[in-house]
């Protein structure tokens, strides 16, 4: 699992992966994505809806994902689950 210092670093791995989808057209990833990702706002409740969408993704777009992808987006996904949802 790939620990991320700070949310520098984790909006950097998640911007990377929104990069590669859109050069790759996933549109379904990108559909699920990007409305929380550019709505973000860094309060409790824009985590909360940036967890759902990286959730949705990994479920609804998952065919579209390279393994590699998914093995970040869990990391991903841990990460919101660890630091910021269990503080709330």
């Amino acid at each position: 699992m790939t620990r991320f210092k700070n949310n520098d670093e984790f909006f950097a791995a998640l911007r990377v992966l929104i990069e590669r989808w859109c050069d790759r057209r996933c549109l379904k990833a990108l559909h699920y994505i990007l409305g929380s990702y550019l709505a973000f706002n860094g309060m409790t409740d824009s985590w909360g809806d940036l967890l759902a969408a990286l959730r949705n993704v990994e479920a609804l777009a998952r065919a579209e994902l390279q393994p590699s992808e998914l093995t970040e987006l869990d990391d991903l996904i841990r990460t919101i689950d660890e630091r910021v949802l269990s503080r709330s």
